[in-house]
């Protein structure tokens, strides 16, 4: 009978180090599995599902996966494997969903899901091993091969069925591509081999077989040449020679030296290694290429942040001379004053300081002047340079944003590298752009200068003149020194006169310059100290609006990139581990 019976007296329990090896590999694999959890909703379910059927399949039968194009004799091979026709054979396809056949007392089946059916059978070489029958990798209904697809990674030991009359199709080709990276052990069969017309013919195609293997794998493949159709019916009716033409012998021999405990185990084991090394690579890779995207990230956050740092710079630069040309109106102001005192204040001039109100009018004629406009033109020309530079700042950040949007696309990687991953980054730092855009497109200018004038003119009034309320610069200047001028030069002097005499004019003159000086440094000081502070209030405003808007979009970069570098070094761990076990286990 072919392979069962002496394939199964080698069975045994685990040596003590093949069961070290097994819980070594358990723990990889956990650890792989927190490793991968940090990728979050971004960890595909089917790289979820694969891992978690590695990890079961540590402990689970071996499985023998068959694939190959339909019609190429995959059925007729497996009934000749287990020596019955278990699967209907047909030269049309008869494997219509993926058969998963298992030991059994006796011949059942059952529909696991649509395309996969169960069946069991009391075939000796099911009791350790479950093979699977798979659809034609050319079949029509996509589902059939995504079963496939789904079983490959599990398998540990895939048999290759291709047909002696059209070997090694494109179909086969694309599979094959598609499952090598998976590290599976992979053994080629040529069926029907007995429909070529002599050994020449034979020797051609396995050697075609083998060439493209070759190519495709990376190294030679094993190459059986069989006829299942001679092995059923050599098998059946005890024909040894029909059984020998088959070829199921070398197939035999070849299974009972690979298959003998301990290279199943090995083979076993290598199974989810290899299936946890492509994952962790994998992963590792989506790891370095979200970094690198996030580097460019942390650059557009670090040249926001220098954007807004030049804008602080700036302001408090550019404000020390418009600052300066409000002082020197002052400074003209006092100097005009101090000469008004001078002029004003003399025994000449005696009759005309009686009277509070000439000397109120004269003051606010040769004084004051012109300057109460002057201040508040200064004042408004201020208040319209931090609007626009407010508004200047949010225009370079939505430029920059929509630069790096650009450059982004163009990069054309992002999407590649995870759907929440990406779709979190791009709205973030979408939602950045849309806010600079809509900042800017309904910046409103003159009425964010009439709040914030109204806001200077009132912080004044708290800091000097409470009374005074919302009214210009100018005026308030007017109502603060305008009134002072007959104090000074008036009712005190004329008081004084009526009491001590002509001798007191040049003491009053002294006195009232003094006064006057004081009460201009402490003008110059409230206006400087509330327009100064009202500058780095702004200032402040405007960089916490920018750093509120970009708030989001920064917990995200910094974040992932913790939760990523911590990711990254596990795998990197990880996969070294891996890759040192598989060194001890032996490539398959």
């Amino acid at each position: 009978m072919p392979v069962i019976s002496r394939l199964l007296k080698r069975g045994g329990i685990l040596s003590q180090r093949e069961a070290e090896l097994r819980v070594r590999e358990q723990e990889l694999l956990d650890r792989l599995a927190g490793a991968l959890e940090r990728f979050g909703p971004d960890l595909d379910d089917g790289d979820r599902r694969r891992l978690e059927e590695a990890r079961e399949s540590l402990h689970g039968f071996f499985l023998l996966v068959v694939a190959g194009e339909y019609n190429s004799g995959k059925s007729s091979f497996i009934n000749a494997l287990l020596g019955e026709r278990v699967l209907p054979e047909g030269v049309t396809p008869t494997t219509d969903r993926v058969n998963l056949l298992r030991h059994g007392p006796e011949v059942t089946e059952r529909v696991v899901r649509e395309f996969l059916l169960e069946r069991s059978h009391p075939a000796e070489i099911l009791r350790e091993i479950n093979v699977v029958d798979t659809p034609g990798t050319n079949a029509v209904i996509r589902e059939h091969e995504q079963l496939t697809r789904d079983f490959v990674p599990r398998s540990d030991l895939i048999l290759f069925v291709t047909s002696a009359d059209r070997p090694f199709t494109e179909s086969e080709r694309a599979f094959l591509a598609e499952i090598r990276d998976w590290g599976k052990k992979i053994v080629f069969v040529v069926n029907k081999v007995d429909i070529l017309a002599d050994p020449g013919e034979v020797e051609q195609v396995l050697r075609f077989v083998r060439e493209h293997g070759e190519a495709l794998l990376g190294e030679l493949p094993q190459v059986f040449a069989v006829s299942a159709r001679a092995a059923l019916g050599g098998g059946a009716d005890g024909d040894q020679a029909s059984w020998q033409r088959s070829g199921f012998a070398a197939v035999e021999r070849y299974l009972l030296q690979t298959l003998d405990q301990e290279e199943r185990v090995r083979l076993k084991l290598l199974n989810p290694l290899n299936v946890a090394l492509r994952l962790a690579a994998t992963y590792r890779e989506t790891a370095y290429a979200r970094l690198r995207v996030l580097a460019e990230d942390v650059q557009t956050l670090a040249n926001i942040d220098r954007q807004l740092a030049a804008f602080h710079e700036e302001m408090l630069r550019d404000y020390e001379p418009r600052l300066a040309r409000l002082e020197l109106l002052l400074n003209e102001m006092q100097a005009r004053g101090l000469g008004f005192f001078d002029e004003h204040v003399r025994i000449g001039r005696i009759r005309g300081l009686l009277s509070s109100d000439d000397i109120r009018r004269a003051f606010e004629r040769e004084v004051i002047g012109e300057t109460p406009r002057r201040i508040d033109e200064e004042v408004a020309r201020l208040v319209d340079w931090i609007v626009e530079r407010n508004l200047k700042v949010w225009q370079d950040i939505e430029a920059y944003i929509d630069r790096r949007q650009i450059a982004r696309h163009r990069e054309g990687m992002v999407g590649e590298v995870g759907r929440s991953f990406t779709y979190n980054r791009q709205a973030l730092l979408d939602s950045v752009g849309r806010l600079s855009r809509e900042v800017v497109g309904g910046y409103d200018r003159e009425a964010e200068s009439r709040a914030l004038a109204n806001e200077v003119h009132g912080a004044f009034a708290t800091t000097a003149l409470a009374e005074v309320g919302a009214v210009g610069l100018g005026a308030a200047l007017v109502v603060a020194l305008g009134g002072a001028a007959a104090d000074f030069t008036g009712v005190l002097l004329a008081s004084t006169l009526a009491v001590g005499g002509l001798y007191v004019i040049p003491q009053k003159r002294r006195k009232v310059k003094g006064e006057f000086r004081a009460r201009m440094d402490e003008l110059r000081a409230r206006l400087t100290d509330s327009l100064t502070r009202q500058v780095h209030r702004e200032i402040a405003d405007s960089t916490e609006r920018v750093n509120q808007a970009i708030a989001p979009y920064r917990r995200f970069v910094e974040t992932q990139q913790q939760t990523l570098n911590e990711a990254r070094d596990e795998l990197v761990v990880t996969e070294e581990a891996l890759k040192r076990l598989r060194g001890e286990l032996g490539r398959p």
